[in-house]
Formats: C-alpha cells, structure tokens, sequence
C-alpha cells in the first residue's frame, strides 16, 4: 500500500509544558526561570509540569519535588491552579474553531481537528496563524508545538518531532526520512510492551515497522490491532489510539478511575478519600455514558507497603455510592487501611449504559433518574452543591485536579 495521497489536513496542537507556561504568563517574574507545578509543594510531591528552562536542567514530569531540588535548589514550586488552566483551555479551543467545525481536545493541553480550508489554502500557513493567535489572544509567553498529517495518529507523532513550539509535518514524500530518525519507542504508542513484540518478529527499527507487510504486523499485533497499525502508518485514519498507562495500545475496553497522595495531614482519612475518589469516577462514567461490572483498589502506606486487589461483578454499576460501596468491600480485606501514601480507585469492564439491566433487590432506573437530577445540579451550580453526607468533612480532601486525559 502507497501513503495516503490527500492534501495533510489534520492537526495536533499540544501546549509546551502547558501548567508551567501558563503560571509564568500569569507571572512575568517566573519567565525564564526552573519552574515546576506540583500535586503538593512539599518535598514528596509529584511533579506534573516543568517549564521548558527545568526540563533543559533534566526535570522531568513525574519527579519527586525533593529530587527536583537536588538538581536545582533554587527551583520554583507551585501548587496547580486548575481554573487558570482550563481558561487557557477553553480559549484556546475558541481559536481553533474558527478553523474547523470539528475540533476534539485529547486533554487539558492537547487538541486534534481537521482544517476547514479552501483547497488552495496551505495548512503550514494557517498553522502558523494559529500560532500567532495563540500569541495575541491568549498569551505572548505560550507556545505550541503543531503536527500535520493525513490522520490523528501521525499528526500526533509529528507534533512531538520539534519542542517546544514546533511546526512539523508528516506527509507522502517525508515520512520515510522522518521515520529513519527515530527510535521506535519514539513513536506514540510504542513503549517497552509493544517494541519488544515487534522485535519478536524481526522489527528493530521505526523504518523496519514501517516497511513490515501487514501480515507480520497481524503476527504482531494480532488480525485487527496489525491492520490497524497498517493502515495508520501509510496516512489512513482509522479511528481513535487509546493507550493504556504504560503509553501502549490498548487490546481490551478501559479503565475510569482516580487517585490521590494524601499529605501526612490526612494520611489515615481513608474512607474519606475513598467517598470523594469514588464521586468523581462516578461522575467521569456517567459523563461518557458507561457503567462497569469490574472495581479496583490499590493502596500504598507511607512505609511503602502496598496492596491491590480487583473484583469482577455480577451487576453493572454507574451510581457513585455503589462505586463506594465496592471500594469498602475491598478496603475490608486489605491489610492496608491507613498511614497511607497513595490511594487508586478504578473501574472496568465498561459499557454503554443506554440499556441498564433491572435488578430485583434494587430499582435501577430509579437510581437512574435520581442520580442524572444530581449530576444536573451538580454541572449547573458548581461540583458537590449536592453530596453524601459522608462527604461534609471532605472539602479540602481530592482537591479539584486537572486531568490530562479530558
């Protein structure tokens, strides 16, 4: 199969080191200078963002702040301001849809659209208009890094090729020289799992994946996921990658779920964390119109021990409260219950909830309408204007985070 020959139209945009560029356009004072945002500004905090001067230092995302510290003592820590990041957010994606009718924000920092442009229109040009809209109506110290190709999947790609505030783009008489460049684990969606499949079958490199027949991507990945790949290296949209937490392609339905690191403060608050994590994965189910029959827990303590069990169920589950419930079922049987350091709930074995299963001991669609009438209130009047009454006490607890994925 030759590349896709249309005109590249569609766009990855991706805001550099976005939660630290926007804090240093906030404040002129921290331009230029090793800038973090953190979960906590204690030394055991997660590091979420780096601005682009720490990252040239060596830090990274997902450092501790007191690692960070010993690479630069002098470092500014800042603890996240979501509703700052969201008004970036927001506006931004007002700009792009002036270009296009079709535009999807991947997280809080990334959006993917297709250019809506007479066929004479160059999309590096409007690109670079985008870039200076940015510039004008949103900030003079943000940059973006922008990545052009025939599908999703290598616009993505090409949007990582040059950062910060890259243009690139990746197309039927360049890609072959682009893809000799890189590593395979380069590429989105190849990491350790999925590079060292297709080294099993004599795929070492980016121009060997490249190359490979689509029958030895189907030994690789599998009938379906080797096609796919297939068709998505040669320019081909195919519909949406989801990436499980190890930055490979997902083979199975996902996960919904949140965590938290509770400072020492509230180290033994455990159920708690455990009512406010499981109203917002609730939430986030509902929000996509799922409900799942399979619940996780894992808990680390402060001593670094740590637990986890999952439990497939014999009902589908979409309310909060049952959520919670499930969650304190497994809690009942770990031997970790406080001191704790880190705490993950999730939920699995997700489909649509358009036809819900009615039970006998409990009215379904009951619950249904209720909880819909709270999620209502809840978007309309600000999050948890309703809550349990197990959660009066949790107002400073699972404080409002930004997810990346949206």
């Amino acid at each position: 199969m030759i590349f896709n020959q249309i005109t590249p139209r569609i766009v990855h945009l991706d805001i550099n080191s976005c939660f630290a560029t926007i804090e240093q356009q906030a404040n002129p004072i921290l331009r230029d200078k090793p800038v973090v945002v953190a979960a906590y500004t204690t030394n055991s905090g997660c590091v979420l963002a780096a601005s682009v001067t720490a990252k040239r230092l060596g830090i990274k995302t997902g450092m501790r702040v007191m690692d960070v510290k010993l690479i630069y003592p002098k470092v500014v820590v800042l603890p996240p301001d979501p509703p700052k990041y969201r008004y970036v957010h927001n506006k931004i994606k007002k700009i792009l849809k002036s270009y296009s009718f079709d535009v999807t924000p991947k997280s809080i920092d990334e959006f993917v659209f297709h250019l809506d442009l007479p066929s004479e229109a160059c999309p590096r040009q409007v690109s670079m208009d985008i870039k200076k809209r940015i510039k004008n109506e949103v900030g003079e110290y943000i940059t973006v890094s922008i990545g052009i190709s025939t599908n999703r999947y290598l616009a993505k790609v090409a949007s990582n090729l040059q950062k910060p505030d890259g243009l690139s783009e990746i197309n039927k008489d360049n890609i072959k020289n682009i893809f000799s460049k890189l590593k395979l684990t380069d590429l989105t969606g190849i990491k350790s799992g999925n590079s060292k499949r297709l080294n099993l079958y004599g795929i070492k490199t980016t121009s060997d994946f490249l190359d490979a027949p689509v029958s030895k991507l189907k030994l690789a990945f599998g009938g379906i996921g080797g096609l796919y790949w297939y068709l998505r290296l040669h320019g081909m949209e195919i519909g949406p990658p989801r990436l499980d937490e190890a930055g490979d392609f997902k083979s199975k339905r996902g996960m919904y779920g949140n965590s938290f690191a509770p400072p020492p403060n509230k180290a033994n608050m455990t159920l708690e964390i455990l009512s406010k994590l499981s109203e917002k994965t609730g939430l986030r189910l509902r929000n996509a119109n799922l409900k799942a029959s399979g619940v996780h827990l894992f808990l680390q303590d402060r001593d670094d021990n740590s637990w986890h069990m999952g439990r497939k169920l014999d009902r589908d589950i979409f309310n909060s409260n049952d959520i919670y419930k499930e969650m304190n079922n497994l809690l009942s049987i770990s031997p970790i219950k406080d001191n704790l350091r880190h705490v993950a709930i999730s939920t699995f074995n997700l489909k649509p909830k358009n036809s819900l299963q009615l039970e006998i001991f409990s009215n379904v669609l009951k619950k249904d309408k209720l909880t819909n009438s709270l999620d209502f209130i809840n978007t309309k009047y600000g999050d948890y204007t309703i809550y349990p009454a197990r959660m009066i006490n949790t107002k400073d607890i699972v404080k409002d985070r930004i997810a990346f994925g949206l």
